[in-house]
């Protein structure tokens, strides 16, 4: 059975991976016969690779598309026949099969070529008409011919059903890297085949999803944000719920479940929290969100708020950061009512420094903006200990001083926005409501 995987969104923050690792972790608790795995979808961010070396965790995988794949339908037991062997051996090994032709090696064990059903007929008809030889008795290079289709295990299912549909050959040969034979797969294969599964957390817009989300199923959305634009083919089981983090849904659901998070997920899922509500002090925080710090602290036998502390200090040096990665390093697209696209990234710093880098951000803003093809591109510089942003702006700086109701300041490129943290509830709703 082939594995559900937990997925956060692309540009993965801090809660989109704790609660990927923890989600996983409660599922295959509850339910030991799937496997449940998770993912990222994009590079990690410092702060989040501190907290997976605190947490004694490794890096999830990376997956790079949800679309199927040809390791996911391919069998894996299947005959070869060596270019030495007796034509007659490629017939029984067909004979055996549900497929139309067997791989041919060669002596290290390549693809050296194919037998087909077509080619044996052919063969035994001319032959047996004019030989009173066993012609069958040849070796199976004398009848081999070229394996039409060979693939490797990580190409889509759509491009491999688009070769067979152009082929003679109605079977897929599957390599490895050396080209060996790892599997086959036949146009029959490709029929109505069994969807790859996935959960999605911290998220549930489209254009943040798994690249290839339309072509699988989605078993569970679990999600702190506002119900976003992915759509599905059946009903699945969905939570929007408003809280500081979607760490916080995950561990509310292990404790109603009777079950402790294991020691490294229960520190991600500590440093997520405190990460999305900025240590308990970002106006998404809830009460709930506090008593799940509370609790994490009792099993981590820690000063939660110290850890925060710790933590975000840790992740705020930037220095030696190109400008692109910053802009890019945390940054989600929204699209306003009418349907114009725009994006707002975010980085929480201790201090102003980064601010003395201001022309820097805003040309790599200013090249992003073009590159993503957006509207407006906006950079929430967050200062943690000062409760205060610097909104840089790149595009539609009027529609952004609409929005705050603040003149620009710098040049015109830039709101100071005091008090503001979040960038789920102070910044994007104003945005989504004027552009």
């Amino acid at each position: 059975m082939q594995p559900v995987y937990v997925s956060g969104h692309r540009n993965p923050d801090l809660d989109s991976i704790g609660s990927a690792v923890g989600y996983a972790e409660l599922k295959a608790r509850l339910d030991p016969s799937t496997e449940f795995v998770p993912v990222r979808l994009g590079d990690l961010n410092p702060q989040t690779r501190w907290v997976l070396e605190r947490a004694g965790a490794d890096e999830p995988k990376y997956l790079q598309h949800i679309r199927l794949r040809a390791v996911d339908l391919m069998a894996t037991e299947f005959v070869c026949v060596r270019e030495s062997d007796a034509i007659r051996e490629a017939g029984v090994a067909i004979d055996s099969a549900d497929y139309d032709l067997v791989p041919v090696i060669d002596a290290e064990g390549k693809l050296a070529g194919v037998i087909t059903t077509r080619a044996l007929a052919r063969r035994y008809v001319r032959e047996s008409e004019h030989s009173t030889t066993d012609t069958l008795a040849a070796p199976c290079r004398d009848l081999m011919e070229e394996a039409e289709v060979a693939v490797i295990a990580e190409d889509a299912i759509t491009d491999v059903s688009d070769q067979l549909k152009n082929s003679h050959q109605a079977t897929a040969i599957v390599v490895d890297q050396l080209h060996r034979p790892t599997g086959l797969l036949s146009r029959s294969d490709l029929v109505s085949p069994v969807r790859r599964r996935v959960v999605l957390v911290d998220h549930a817009e489209r254009a943040q999803a798994v690249p290839g989300i339309e072509q699988a199923e989605i078993v569970e959305i679990l999600d702190h944000h506002h119900i976003g634009s992915i759509e599905t083919r059946l009903p699945v089981k969905a939570t929007f719920d408003p809280v500081g983090s979607t760490a916080t849904l995950v561990v509310e659901r292990f404790r109603r479940s009777g079950i402790e998070p294991s020691r490294s997920s229960a520190m991600l899922l500590l440093g997520a929290v405190l990460s999305d509500t900025v240590i308990l002090n970002s106006p998404t925080t809830t009460d709930r969100d506090a008593a799940v710090v509370e609790y994490l602290e009792r099993v981590l036998e820690l000063d939660g708020r110290g850890f925060g502390r710790e933590m975000f200090k840790s992740s705020s040096d930037v220095e030696g950061i190109s400008a692109s990665d910053l802009v890019r390093r945390d940054a989600k697209v929204y699209k306003s009512g009418n349907g114009t696209p725009f994006l707002v990234a975010q980085i929480e710093v201790v201090g102003k420094g980064l601010l003395d880098r201001k022309d820097e951000l805003l040309a790599a803003m200013h090249h992003e903006q073009a590159v993503q093809g957006v509207e407006l591109y906006a950079l929430m510089v967050t200062d943690i200990l000062d409760k205060a942003t610097e909104l840089l702006v790149a595009g539609d700086i009027g529609a952004a001083s609409r929005a705050f109701g603040v003149e620009p300041s710098d040049g015109g490129h830039s709101l100071t926005l005091p008090g503001v943290m979040s960038r789920k509830k102070q910044v994007a709703p104003k945005l989504l409501a004027t552009i």
